[in-house]
């Protein structure tokens, strides 16, 4: 993996200050300058299980009290809502030389999950509509030089970037790393403009990438890609 000297480094790059402490650092209200809001995770867990908004010091012991494990990451909170109010966290997926939009989800909620996120909304559907046939257009070009800073910091053959866009067009970055699962929409037809995104993905299941614009390919792709068929 190459480096920017981290993520806050990269240009056009906004990433959450994150910490890895033990949970007997935030006796008495946490350590010297972790001032919320921030957000609390417990490590090893997914899809937002043990991951907790902390908006206030005296919320913190029940936190505590209910996240397991010894260790927990305290991450900064970026501000990250659209001028609607709305939450937006886009999925970009990096194969090879290649990146390709996979998804759009918005929420009301902070924790945007596809699973749970207002898409069945029309206006919702539409946007990603939009993001899905025009990646570049939607996020526009500070996002999209981020996405291949991103790429060749990362060096993976396969990747995946969950990150949402500021309002002055930097990509603040939630996720980034070999471990997303591609999942095709579901039969409903209200997810049929999905399914060419999702495509271009069936085949690389252990296929041998060619090339990537930083350099060549020497692993094989290990993927994840659920079917319903």
């Amino acid at each position: 993996m190459r480096s920017c000297a981290g993520w806050l480094a990269c240009p056009g790059v906004v990433a959450p200050r994150t910490l890895s402490l033990p949970r007997t650092a935030f006796a008495d209200g946490g350590p010297i300058g972790l001032v919320p809001p921030f957000l609390l995770r417990s490590l090893g867990h997914h899809t937002g299980q043990h991951f907790v908004w902390i908006d206030r010091a005296t919320a913190l012991p029940a936190v505590l009290a209910a996240l397991p494990g010894e260790r927990l990451l305290a991450i900064q909170a970026l501000e990250a809502a659209s001028a609607d109010g709305l939450f937006r966290k886009y999925r970009a997926m990096l194969i090879g030389a290649e990146i390709l939009p996979l998804h759009l989800a918005i929420s009301a909620n902070w924790k945007v999950h596809d699973f749970t996120a207002g898409m069945t909304d029309p206006a919702h559907r539409a946007e990603e509509a939009r993001f899905l046939a025009d990646m570049p257009g939607v996020l526009g070009p500070i996002a999209m030089s981020a996405l291949h800073t991103i790429a060749t910091v990362l060096d993976l053959d396969y990747a995946g970037v969950d990150f949402a866009v500021a309002a002055d067009g930097r990509l603040l970055l939630f996720e980034a790393n070999a471990a997303m699962i591609i999942a095709p929409p579901t039969l409903d037809p209200i997810w049929e403009y999905r399914r060419p995104a999702v495509s271009p993905f069936k085949p690389l299941p252990g296929r041998r990438l060619e090339r990537r614009p930083y350099g060549p390919v020497t692993r094989t792709v290990a993927m994840t890609f659920t079917t319903l068929e």
